[in-house]
């Protein structure tokens, strides 16, 4: 099973060594996030890697909260179906049902590993799902931070691609 595609790596990072953006990379709009998990220590793991990769971050911590927050135009976001906010399953998959209809936003569903036997979904059905959504990727358990960053940074590529007018140029390695 096919789950993260680990050979992507990003050709452009928006931050150089002393602080500055390298020439020709976009400033005028940072990589705005919205993470959506029950989980204290991912929903602090991912905004702390956005909000130090130069972007924003909201993290809702209850489900009203989380169906407010859809009115901002969020570029990519995170979505926990193994770990939802207050629990509902059912809310993650229709927040993220809602979300997939919209233009220009990038899902992230994180789902249970195959063998986590957490609670419902997790394995093929549960991935089968994320990606018929449209999901931009489906991680079954997040694993490190790079990964996390890895991820961050190639939505930033999309957006630099459609803020010029032109789909993302994506590196495998």
């Amino acid at each position: 099973m096919i789950l993260f595609p680990s050979g992507i790596v990003s050709e452009l990072v928006c931050h150089g060594p002393s602080g500055t953006p390298p020439v020709g990379c976009s400033t005028s709009r940072p990589l705005t996030s919205l993470v959506l998990t029950g989980q204290a220590r991912l929903r602090e793991r991912i905004r702390e890697i956005a909000v130090g990769r130069g972007g924003v971050c909201r993290a809702p911590t209850t489900v009203a909260a989380a169906w407010r927050a859809l009115a901002a135009a969020d570029l990519l976001v995170f979505i926990d179906v193994a770990r939802p906010i207050e629990g509902r399953v059912d809310e993650a998959r229709a927040i993220a049902e809602t979300l997939a209809l919209r233009h220009g936003v990038l899902l992230a569903i994180c789902g249970a590993p195959a063998s986590a036997g957490e609670g419902p979904g997790g394995g093929d059905d549960e991935e089968c799902w994320a990606r018929q959504t449209g999901a931009f990727v489906y991680l079954p358990g997040v694993g490190g931070d790079a990964g996390i960053a890895r991820i961050i940074d190639e939505a930033r590529l999309v957006f630099l691609g459609l803020e010029a007018g032109q789909p993302a140029k994506i590196a495998r390695s």
